[in-house]
């Protein structure tokens, strides 16, 4: 049987309550990024199973699905230097983060130590002068094969926060107003039907 939430929990002195919450990255819940580490850390340490926390919190925002073409740095957090660069594609994008796939990078890897990865989305206007520092949250594959990384932003400003929700406010109007007009284009009309003879 698996590591319980319960057994992290005991061993930190923390409640069941709090450490779900916190492995489930609950949006709504406030702790502090030690008392977050501590609980990431030990549920690694004793072997937590991570494939099986359930999510059951909505993102505070949305996502939009754009597609957008993004240049991607990996910055190591140990000296602050430049690991590798590359591009890579926005496939979602919302307050908090984005998904990226079709990743291209160099050395086609992630260094062992903590990490940054900072974003710049050049094809964007609206989003151009916004250079994001963002952590792993997740990685999966595309259902092409090719890996995924959820990222979640990180040191946003408050300026930062309001381009991305005006940016993803404005394109989720654009696209219900498209299929609004795709859905009411006028059908062409059906030609005048002939009395039947009897």
């Amino acid at each position: 049987m698996g590591v319980s939430q319960q057994a992290i929990a005991d061993a930190l002195g923390l409640s069941r309550t709090t450490v779900t919450k916190i492995l489930n990255r609950d949006p709504k819940y406030s702790a502090s990024e030690s008392t977050r580490d501590l609980v990431f850390n030990m549920a690694e340490k004793m072997g937590y199973d991570f494939t099986t926390i359930r999510r059951p919190f909505k993102r505070e925002y949305g996502r939009s699905e754009i597609n957008a073409k993004c240049q991607i740095e990996i910055i190591s957090q140990k000296d602050n230097e430049l690991f590798d660069k590359g591009d890579a594609i926005a496939r979602n994008i919302g307050v908090g983060g984005a998904l990226l796939t079709k990743i291209k990078l160099s050395k086609n890897c992630l260094p062992l130590s903590n990490f940054t990865i900072k974003l710049q989305f050049l094809d964007l206007p609206k989003l151009a002068g916004l250079v994001g520092e963002c952590q792993v949250v997740r990685i999966s594959d595309s259902l092409e094969g090719e890996p995924e990384l959820g990222v979640r932003f990180t040191n946003a400003t408050v300026a930062d926060r309001k381009a991305l929700k005006d940016f993803v406010d404005e394109y989720v109007a654009a696209q219900l107003a498209a299929r609004a007009a795709a859905t009411n284009k006028p059908q062409p009309e059906a030609a005048p039907q002939q009395p039947q003879q009897m």
